[in-house]
């Protein structure tokens, strides 16, 4: 039972006035949740700064690698349907792929989600180049970039790397065996049912079609920033998005939803308790910050308590969400600009609030 709403409530209103003084971004939103008796969302800034739009609580923000937990949900779902095996191997799964460096076929489907495969990462993500058609996803598995990608070292034998690449083949592992569209998958298994109406992975069809960002703006959505080489805010030139980039990177959404899938997660509502055993156990140490991976999230403790969750980093956003399932507390932060400390809020955050749950 949460202490003092009231208080709360001023803790993460006065979170964000100071937020926004020392970080100097042009926008962050904040949402919490603790239990079914309290949720907070509040926004400081501006969706635009150049403009002066101001940034609201149900701005969409792209929301980076925290696209990769529902590509993990999506494959543990399908594993706890016996349709998929983690244990199995990524050259079965995807027999028309071909990789120069004969190492990847002793790839798992465990490695991928814990980014202990060796697989390298993403060279290039386009965004000045997007494809939004439907093969994009295929198209990039089997290009020249995939196919030249030098394994780092012999499946599970070098540790912790983390892969984009291996992610963009998670999210097309989950088409060929759903034979759906990737999208059209995470749609229907996790966005509906966490109640994520505002959320989609097809960024485009927000805007008709285009990824100009004007036409972005227009359609009410935080716009990409970045620093100039005098520190002065600007836009960044290109919105993130890039189907072929989809199930690593391409989640836009907003605060309310993000907790609402915090939510379907802390109750475990969307796999059984036996699935999310195992998805939030340690199979690796991730280095220099003393984190542990689990299938496809993050762990991590502070003040005594577990976190579960991932970040977000591209270029103009940065994301952070975590869950506390000991507290059953959710933080979500948002920022439309490169770079911002968006971690070291939401664990500034905690620490504030933590003796009012």
């Amino acid at each position: 039972m949460i202490k003092n709403k009231v208080e709360l409530n001023k803790v993460c209103e006065d979170f964000l006035d100071r937020t926004m003084e020392m970080y100097d971004v042009p926008g962050v939103v904040i949402g919490l949740s603790a239990g079914d008796e309290f949720i907070f969302t509040g926004a400081r800034g501006f969706s635009n700064y150049k403009t002066r739009t101001p940034l609201t609580d149900n701005s969409i923000f792209h929301c980076a690698s925290v696209s990769k937990l529902f590509t993990s949900m999506g494959i543990m779902k399908l594993v706890e349907e016996g349709r998929l095996d983690l244990d199995a191997r990524l050259a079965d799964m995807l027999p028309q792929l071909s990789i120069t460096d004969k190492r990847y076929e002793n790839v798992r489907l465990h490695h991928m989600l814990t980014h202990t495969s060796g697989l390298g990462d993403v060279d290039d993500y386009h965004w000045d180049r997007p494809a939004v058609n439907s093969e994009a996803l295929l198209d990039y598995a089997m290009s020249d970039e995939v196919r030249n990608t030098p394994m780092l070292w012999e499946a599970g034998k070098g540790g912790f790397r983390y892969s984009n690449l291996a992610y963009e083949l998670l999210g097309l592992i989950i088409a060929e065996t759903a034979g759906m569209e990737y999208e059209k998958y995470i749609e229907e298994n996790l966005l509906i049912p966490s109640g994520m109406d505002a959320s989609t992975f097809l960024t485009f069809e927000r805007t008709g079609g285009s990824l100009k960002l004007e036409d972005i703006e227009n359609a009410g959505m935080a716009m990409p920033h970045t620093k100039s080489a005098d520190r002065s805010v600007t836009l960044e030139k290109h919105y993130p998005y890039n189907r072929q980039h989809g199930p690593s990177s391409t989640l836009t959404s907003n605060v309310h939803d993000l907790l609402k899938w915090a939510k379907a997660n802390i109750n475990r509502s969307l796999l059984s308790d036996e699935t999310y055993d195992m998805i939030w156990k340690e199979y690796a140490v991730v280095p220099n910050n003393g984190e542990k991976m689990g299938l496809g999230w993050f762990m991590r403790q502070q003040d005594g308590y577990t976190f579960t969750g991932h970040e977000g980093t591209d270029d103009g956003f940065r994301a952070s969400f975590w869950i506390c399932r000991e507290a059953e507390a959710a933080i979500v932060v948002l920022s439309n600009i490169t770079g911002a400390p968006v971690k070291k809020m939401n664990k500034n955050l905690f620490k504030e609030i933590s003796h009012l749950l």
